[in-house]
């Protein structure tokens, strides 16, 4: 036997643990890499399918983890906004740069002096070992070629289009690997998901403005327009306040106007009407011809909704006051605005059926507040609440209406009339309420009581139904409503 090789197959083979060794190092090194990049992804996939979106954040992340797992110092993302790319997301960077960048528009171009504009040109992965040697990028300033030597700019695509460019750098001249830039480009493809998701989430939320905004005040219609926001407008139970209005005789109103100056009325009645509640920050449930139907202390609890809606009602009063003496001036006979308060639970929520949003109330506290607005037509009043509205207000004038027997309703209501602050009624306030006391009392003085109210205010009408039903026999304050 050949001693000669018998040594040499025997060094042969001392040799071999070492090199499985390596080999076995050299698997778990890419064994590490393999879960760190997997996990990365996870992370940045779990982000962008967040109930809490914010692209943002994402991009933050994807070049964070990118720095961390492909031996970069430095991070960037470009996006597109028209021909130009502007920055978007950014990791170590000082902040001077970071102010001289925000102001910096990069121009893809086939001689950009940067990375990323030469990439966002071709579409094409750059991957450069030492920009300072690179004859392509001689323009750099000196400062910005004292922080990196070696650069990686990776296109965002998006169906074929460049949106935007991911760039990474190093201080040594040294190129990415294969396997580093392969995964900047994993992250280049979730970052197009995440923008497409961010366009799609915008237009969702700009389409639920649109419909909000008829229900809600502006600050409200946007809080609610993200996903989370309309997950708040479920069916709940609240204690609210309900505000219903209508115009007296607009049918008939309608029937004898040309279009043309029945729209231009109306546009404006309602324009203005739904900004004075928004002003309130109120709800607009529903507008069904001339007549809105107002919520208080839904979506958004109000610990104050009863008084925000007799501020808003008495807002709507003058407001329409005013509105039928301007087109009285122009020959347009419009009918006073009747308005009903009512307080009390309600189912509120939007009742679309997931294919339309019907933001409304159900209850009795419904049905109640829009009865009050119809039995302003009898009573001769304009504002109609409850008891469950005034008795909690103190800090209102209130003249008492009358103990109100409403239709279905086997319990008599106590409802009052709201002076605004300066009103004419309000300074005869005190012979109002004696007289009614008489009548609470069944004086026979109570006649001569209303009659000699009358005789000071002829125009008050809350007076003379009063009278009225005195002089046909009536007796109390109990008043049974028709409707």
């Amino acid at each position: 036997m050949d001693d000669s090789r018998n040594i040499g197959e025997r060094s042969e083979d001392f040799r071999r643990p070492a090199e499985l060794s390596s080999e076995a190092h050299s698997a778990a090194a890419e064994l590490r890499d393999v879960l760190a990049q997997q996990k990365a992804t996870a992370e940045v996939l779990r982000l962008i399918s967040g109930s809490a979106f914010d692209l943002d954040a994402i991009l933050t992340t994807l070049v964070e983890l990118a720095i961390e797992l492909c031996e970069a110092t430095r991070g960037v993302v470009w996006l597109k906004r028209g021909a130009d790319l502007y920055l978007a997301a950014h990791v170590n960077y000082p902040a001077e740069w970071v102010a001289f960048a925000q102001n910096l528009a990069i121009e893809p171009s086939p001689d950009a002096t940067t990375v990323s504009g030469r990439a966002a040109f071709t579409g094409e992965v750059l991957n450069v070992a030492d920009i300072l040697t690179d004859p392509r990028f001689r323009t750099l300033s000196g400062h910005q070629l004292g922080v990196y030597r070696g650069g990686l700019a990776v296109p965002l695509k998006q169906r074929g289009a460049v949106i935007g460019v991911i760039s990474l750098s190093r201080p040594e001249p040294r190129a990415f690997t294969d396997r580093q830039v392969a995964l900047v480009e994993t992250f280049a493809d979730q970052a197009v998901i995440a923008i497409e998701n961010t366009r799609l989430i915008r237009e969702l939320e700009a389409r639920n403005r649109e419909v909000l905004s008829r229900y809600f005040s502006p600050g409200l219609a946007a809080r609610l327009a993200n996903d989370a926001g309309m997950k708040e407008l479920s069916a709940k139970r609240r204690e609210i306040s309900v505000v219903f209005t209508d115009v007296a005789g607009f049918t008939a109103l309608v029937e004898r106007m040309d279009p043309a100056v029945l729209g231009e009325l109306l546009n404006a009645y309602l324009a203005a009407m739904t900004a004075i509640v928004f002003a309130h920050e109120g709800t607009v449930a529903k507008i069904v011809g001339d007549a809105l139907h107002i919520l208080f202390g839904a979506p958004d609890e109000q610990a104050d909704h009863s008084e925000r809606a007799v501020l808003c009602a008495l807002a709507l009063d003058r407001f329409s006051e005013e509105l039928r003496e301007t087109w009285r001036a122009r020959g347009v006979a419009l009918g006073a605005t009747r308005i009903g308060i009512h307080s009390g639970p309600a189912i509120v929520g939007n009742f679309g059926g997931g294919r339309i949003f019907d933001y409304s109330a159900y209850g009795d506290t419904i049905n109640v507040a829009a009865r009050l607005e119809v039995a302003n037509k009898r009573l001769g009043t304009r504002i109609c609440a409850s008891s469950a509205v005034a008795e909690g207000l103190a800090s209102f004038r209130w003249r008492p209406i009358g103990d109100l027997l409403l239709k279905g309703r086997s319990e008599p209501l106590r409802a009052y009339e709201p002076q605004s602050p300066g009103d004419d009624m309000a300074a005869s306030l005190d012979g109002y309420v004696a007289a009614f006391e008489k009548l609470r009392g069944g004086d026979p003085g109570a006649m001569g009581a209303f009659a000699a109210e009358v005789g000071k205010r002829p125009d008050d009408r809350l007076c003379s139904f009063h009278l009225k039903r005195l002089l046909n026999g009536e007796i109390g304050t109990t008043i049974h409503m028709d409707a």
